[in-house]
């Protein structure tokens, strides 16, 4: 399952440069906020992986408050800069914590175009889950099959990902609210309920996975918009969802996290 995709592939998607269009470059993929199908294929799902490595991928650094990086991977332009960030969060499950989540916002300039960004890393800890909403379950380790994030509607978008030592990056990307095993053809269908103020990214991310292959450390996620005005630079109850579909036949559950939106 964790086939390594690492080599990068330039694709160009052109949008338009209305006030609501994102910004496209090399290695980010637009996200349609109309039609079929609602799922964009990045790495493919576990039994249907992409045969063309590299889609959705970037490589490179990106600008932190220290390194002196002002470019972007994938995205034009020399003066980029981190412009707010939200790091080291805990991410509980019914009491449990399962892991930290890293989130940032970076800027061009004084333009209206933003990268939002997010990854997880697991922790070695199982949690319990619910009796109520789960039945009888012995405690187990967390497995994020879908992660997404919320504040989008109206906008234009285009998302990538940076592996950044992670095994596995981007299977599916979509504006859609629902994950794995929520919609029908599920795993592997690509039209989920359409819904544009998501954007949701379908990975596999467990520190003890029961297939034997784990990955307890996500890629960065990417979301590229040109906002009309600046986003928040604290952070928000319930922008963040962190997603058990059930894979392997577990409990589907979320968690809703705090997180910086547009």
């Amino acid at each position: 399952m964790k086939r390594n995709l690492r080599s990068l592939l330039g694709l160009a998607a052109g949008l338009g440069l209305g006030l609501v269009s994102a910004p496209s470059h090399a290695g980010f993929e637009v996200l349609t906020t109309a039609g079929t199908p609602v799922l964009k294929v990045c790495q493919g799902t576990e039994s249907n992986r992409n045969p063309v490595e590299g889609v959705c991928q970037v490589t490179g650094a990106f600008p932190t408050t220290t390194n002196g990086v002002r470019s972007f991977p994938g995205l034009g332009g020399t003066n980029w800069a981190l412009y707010a960030s939200n790091n080291n969060q805990a991410v509980i499950a019914n009491g449990t914590e399962i892991g930290r989540m890293d989130d940032r916002i970076w800027r061009r300039g004084t333009s209206n175009d933003y990268v939002f960004g997010i990854r997880i890393s697991l922790s070695n800890r199982r949690w319990q889950p619910p009796l109520a909403s789960c039945g009888a379950e012995d405690p187990d380790f967390f497995e994020v099959n879908d992660l997404g994030r919320l504040g989008f509607n109206g906008l234009a978008t285009s998302i990538a990902y940076r592996l950044d030592g992670a095994d596995e990056g981007i299977w599916l990307a979509g504006r859609t609210g629902q994950g794995l095993n929520q919609y029908a053809g599920s795993p592997d269908g690509l039209n989920p309920a359409r819904n544009n103020d998501y954007v949701s990214f379908r990975s596999d991310i467990n520190f003890d996975d029961p297939d034997g292959t784990s990955v307890a450390n996500s890629a960065w996620y990417f979301v590229a918009a040109r906002l009309t005005t600046p986003p928040r630079t604290t952070p928000t109850a319930n922008t963040i969802g962190v997603r058990q579909g059930g894979e392997e036949g577990q409990c589907q559950f979320l968690v809703p996290v705090r997180g910086l939106r547009p």
